[in-house]
């Protein structure tokens, strides 16, 4: 959830129609890389975890779905050219991403704490942090880790 703080700033500023398009677009340049950051380990890690398990299965694929529509809506935005359609895109994703963060914070994460033990949160979240320095590191929001790595191998 300490993942989310930074999006939840940006997102205010992707939001707020009073303010320049060009500090929108800046917001939404900060945004990408740090939402794929966050989106892909939590993928790979907090819902292949979730689809495991059958009470939360279906949590686990609404939450892909969502990433896949922001994903998709991230790469339209960058080529984007009209300034107004851009804005529009850039609002509409801020709004995506925060019902998303709103149901993750609300219900999906509550539920995993429910149905899984605490030793197993802490291995996943050991495992999540992991993946995102390795995205981080790659500096391209595009990236995708290989699955044969040494970080998912070893878990």
């Amino acid at each position: 959830m300490e993942d989310h703080k930074p999006l939840k700033t940006l997102i205010e500023i992707m939001k707020d129609s009073e303010l320049k398009f060009k500090e929108r677009r800046a917001a939404f340049e900060e945004f990408a890389p740090i939402l794929v950051a966050h989106a892909k380990p939590e993928e790979e890690v907090l819902y292949g975890a979730m689809k495991k398990q059958e009470a939360l299965r279906e949590k686990a694929f609404e939450g892909d779905v969502e990433h896949g529509l922001a994903d998709q809506l991230v790469e339209e935005i960058k080529r984007i050219e009209d300034e107004d359609l851009c804005s529009a895109s850039i609002k509409v994703l801020a709004e995506l991403v925060e019902h998303h963060i709103e149901e993750e914070e609300e219900e999906l994460l509550p539920a995993f704490k429910k149905n899984s033990e605490a030793q197993e949160r802490e291995k996943l979240g050991n495992l999540f942090l992991q993946l995102k320095v390795t995205y981080l590191a790659a500096g391209d929001d595009n990236v995708i880790p290989d699955p044969k790595t040494e970080i998912i191998k070893n878990q």
